[in-house]
């Protein structure tokens, strides 16, 4: 059946009660046409699913949830550098979906970091734009393979819990377009996900789930979005103005607005054609569901979380290694902390799922090593006489992994971190550590950047862990071992302290709005970067058990026009002693531009495994937009014309490598010149409409040159009595 003939059938409530959820998790749906309803589920680090769907317990009741496969957290999938790798963890949790007859996920969320103390960090991918974009372009066309649809979320700029349903989002167009849109448009335009999730917050005063530049201008029109927009769980604010601004579907039901549609057709407030077409993308996405041949089949949940361990084996990050890892002929060890035997896994939230299988340390390391242990802290807090064991175990084994992080009240959906220190009660227990024990490993387990200020000293190794889910302790316990190289790659800068973070003490706004002016020079790398800020561990850092050297840098042009692709190759060697994978990343440097720009920008990488003593060239392409700003006169991406250098290293300050290209293009990036713009103005970036004027008449003097050029102009018609057709000739030049 046709989509007109279907919405013809339909009575004004029908279409009304189809503008929203029939419960917490169902949407569209009518027995007499034959219809079924949509069901979505949470992600994005597993699906959550019910014993009983339509049970009226809270979302998170441990006795109706069903178990699935907990994947790491997005961070720490962001830390892999590898695609591919995201690419299988989207299908097989696609195929999950499919035996629960989940339609839709929740998930990926391709939000931002502006903060250490976001209390949803855990669930973004990272503070760079173009790595969230790969990840969940990955993620997302992995899914979709299924047969399952992605649920993006959220657009846009929902980067702080605190008045998350409220604050107002202050941007300017370029930092919009140019950064936090980037994910999101990445995402759309090569994997094309089912729908899209909108954001709680204000965007320049309106609610995102109602803002037409959002909706309709950026999503539709600029990108050619086909899909449905569906809101965040109790984000509509203004129904009708959602419906008209480009909104499909509130959620959850019932809605408490939609006899508010119903009113407004009888009162011409919305049009009839405006409400079907508001309901087509749901249409098209039934359609679509429809297609899916997978649904219900039956899979080995044991095969997802072997995919789970690999993803977990490449997100973890050595940060530190005095050439105590690995340990190879160790065979009594102290282990300490609750997270030992009790793992932290997940952030919380709407992240939260039944794992499948929940390994831990303790169980997997008691397989290989003879293991002591003590509990050390319960939450936060530790006691004298937790201290005691801890002493005990300190003084009684030679090497001690202690286990820490942040817990569950300090970080969880819905609130931001208070601080990023490790809790007071786990620097108590590393001190006691410390004055007993000088072989310490340390295994952090967060989900966003830690200030290890009081324990890097007198630490011989730190591990950043994440929050591994539910394949966290084989992982840890192979790159402990050796028996896997670790190769994970901070998704995000590690800042010395809170106080050097660029949004201290404004971060999170308590006021009705938050000033986002500025974010692309001041926001993660870019901020610590530009401004040779010191910082713990810089984006993209991690150690290795080996060594690898580049050489041999070849750019493919030398001088770049619009339509060319610049391919960057490099030879990678393994010159240690350990086979492992290295990630290669490439930056791009404006030498000179108009805009303010960040000193560097990751713009590609590759993750490559080599054996020890084996070599490769490495190939990453880099295109138009790699080179390109968004040009705010023009409404779209531009590149200007000039020298750009080509950066090639294994972290955004450890460079290896670089050279020079010239991009050359006759588009402008400014255009909004007026009569009462300075003539220096016109001379350096319209020079053509003037650049005559010394020629036919004289020289304009420096100080006439801070003048606007119409003043300029009227001197020379006055002095040189120019008549008023050559004056008039003058002035259309201009335009």
């Amino acid at each position: 059946m046709k989509h007109k003939d279907i919405l013809n059938k339909l009575t004004i409530l029908e279409k009304a009660n189809w503008t929203s959820g029939n419960d917490l998790w169902h949407f569209l749906g009518n027995e007499k046409l034959g219809i079924r309803e949509i069901l979505v589920a949470d992600g994005p680090h597993g699906v959550r699913v019910y014993k009983d769907i339509r049970n009226k317990l809270g979302f998170f009741e441990e006795e109706n949830l069903d178990k699935s496969t907990m994947f790491p957290n997005e961070a720490a999938m962001a830390a892999t550098f590898n695609p591919e790798l995201i690419f299988e963890v989207g299908k097989v949790i696609g195929n999950e979906c499919n035996m629960f007859n989940v339609d839709v996920l929740l998930g990926p969320g391709v939000n931002l970091k502006r903060s250490p103390l976001g209390g949803r960090n855990f669930e973004y991918y990272s503070e760079d734009p173009y790595l969230s974009g790969k990840m969940a372009t990955a993620f997302i066309n992995g899914l979709q393979s299924t047969g399952v649809g992605a649920c993006v979320k959220h657009f846009a700029l929902n980067e702080q819990e605190t008045q998350r349903r409220f604050v107002n989002t202050i941007i300017d167009e370029r930092t919009l377009n140019e950064f936090y849109l980037l994910p999101f448009e990445m995402v759309v335009k090569e994997a094309n996900p089912y729908m899209i999730m909108s954001s709680y917050n204000q965007v320049n005063g309106h609610y995102a789930g109602e803002s037409r530049l959002l909706l309709k201008d950026i999503l539709r029109d600029k990108w050619g979005y086909k899909g449905a927009v569906v809101s965040d769980w109790g984000g509509v604010q203004h129904k009708i103005k959602s419906i008209i601004n480009g909104m499909n579907i509130e959620m959850p039901g019932k809605s408490a607005f939609n006899s508010e549609v119903v009113e407004a057709i009888k009162d011409g407030k919305l049009s009839m054609e405006e409400l079907d077409n508001s309901l087509e993308p749901l249409l098209d996405l039934y359609d679509k569901l429809e297609l899916n041949k997978n649904k219900g089949l039956k899979i080995d949940l044991s095969v997802s979380h072997s995919v789970a361990k690999k993803v977990a084996q490449e997100a973890i990050v050595l940060l530190k290694n005095d050439g105590i890892l690995p340990l190879k002929d160790t065979e009594k060890i102290g282990l300490i902390g609750d997270f030992v035997k009790n793992p932290r896994v997940n952030g919380g939230g709407s992240a939260t799922l039944k794992p499948y299988i929940l390994e831990n340390s303790f169980d997997e390391f008691s397989k290989h090593f003879e293991v002591d242990y003590a509990r050390g802290y319960i939450e936060e807090n530790t006691s004298d006489e937790l201290l005691v064991e801890v002493m005990r175990v300190a003084k009684e084994n030679e090497t001690v992994i202690f286990f820490s992080g942040t817990t569950p009240s300090l970080e969880t959906e819905g609130k931001e971190r208070i601080h990023m220190s490790l809790p007071k009660g786990h620097i108590d227990v590393f001190n006691t550590i410390s004055k007993y024990n000088k072989n310490i490993i340390v295994i952090l387990n967060n989900g966003s950047a830690l200030d290890v200020s009081e324990i890097v000293e007198d630490s011989n190794a730190i591990v950043e862990a994440w929050f591994l889910g539910g394949a966290n302790a084989v992982a840890l316990r192979k790159v402990i071992t050796g028996e896997v190289n670790p190769s994970g790659r901070l998704s995000e800068t590690f800042p010395l302290n809170i106080e050097n973070t660029p949004n201290y003490r404004n971060y999170p706004s308590q006021t009705d709005s938050v000033n986002y002016y500025g974010d692309i020079l001041s926001n993660g790398y870019r901020h610590y970067d530009t401004h040779k800020y010191e910082v713990r561990y810089p984006f993209g850092y991690g150690l290795s058990y080996t060594k690898f050297v580049y050489s041999n840098l070849r750019l493919s042009k030398k001088t770049l026009t619009e339509l060319d692709t610049l391919e960057v190759t490099v030879n990678i060697k393994n010159i240690g002693e350990y086979d492992g994978h290295e990630v290669v990343q490439v930056y791009v440097h404006d030498v000179l531009s108009y805009y303010p720009r960040p000193l560097k920008e990751l713009k590609g990488f590759k993750k490559v495994f080599l054996k020890k003593g084996k070599s490769k060239d490495i190939t990453i392409k880099l295109d138009k937009r790699s080179f390109a700003i968004y040009a705010v006169d023009f409404a779209e991406f531009r590149v200007e014309a000039g020298e750009f250098i080509i950066m090639v290293g294994s972290n955004v300050k450890d460079i290896h490598l670089k050279e020079s290209i010239n991009y050359l293009t006759d588009l402008p990036l400014r255009n909004r010149l007026t009569i009462d713009h300075p003539f220096n103005n016109w001379l350096k970036y319209k020079n053509h409409c003037v650049n005559y004027i010394e020629d036919k008449y004289r020289k304009i003097e420096w100080y006439e040159r801070e003048e606007p050029i119409s003043r300029v102009f009227k001197r020379l018609k006055k002095q040189f009595d120019i008549s008023e057709t050559d004056y008039n000739e003058m002035l259309n030049k201009l335009k």
